[in-house]
């Protein structure tokens, strides 16, 4: 009967410090055992649709939701010689659905949601200061794509030039 008991709070105590029980058990400390599961919780909170991208697109990933431009992303990202093929390559990045998908699935798992960016900006949308409100509508424009694109315009002429001897309507 006491082995039995021994046992039940053995098994209680284990149920209770997961990490010391772990600990004991692998012959590392606690804090070892504590740093694991914060990184195999990072891998699992991690969203799956970074797996569909390379490791650089992740790292540009990364750099954009931490506040980056999309040059400065890329620069950080991949290895360009110079800012213009930067801002080409994040140009070209930010046109793929993956990677939107792959930054808006990040910002969700950070708790940074398009719900609660908006919550967010509408108190300073509502704030007392008009500069800070005249910013914060701006920006609430640019995420209901308010804006129209920019319109530009491609034109290709081919124009067949036929020279003309003007000596002859010359005055003399």
């Amino acid at each position: 009967m006491k082995k039995d008991r021994r046992r039940c709070v053995v098994g209680n105590d284990r149920a209770r410090h997961p990490q010391k029980a772990a600990a004991a058990h692998f012959g590392v400390s606690e804090a070892a055992i504590s740093k694991r599961l914060r990184r195999l919780r990072q891998i699992a909170a991690r969203p799956a649709v970074l797996d569909r991208l390379t490791e650089k697109e992740q790292k540009f990933v990364v750099a954009i939701v931490e506040g980056r431009t999309q040059t400065d992303a890329a620069e950080a990202a991949f290895d360009v010689t110079t800012r213009d093929s930067a801002k080409a390559i994040g140009n070209r990045l930010m046109k793929d659905a993956d990677i939107k998908e792959a930054i808006t699935a990040v910002m969700e798992s950070e708790g940074l949601s398009r719900r609660h960016l908006v919550k967010k900006l509408k108190v300073h949308v509502d704030g007392a200061d008009p500069q800070v409100s005249l910013k914060a509508v701006d920006m609430g424009l640019k995420l209901h794509d308010a804006y129209p694109a920019a319109k530009t315009m491609n034109l290709n002429v081919n124009l067949d030039v036929c020279p003309v001897d003007l000596s002859r309507y010359a005055r003399h």
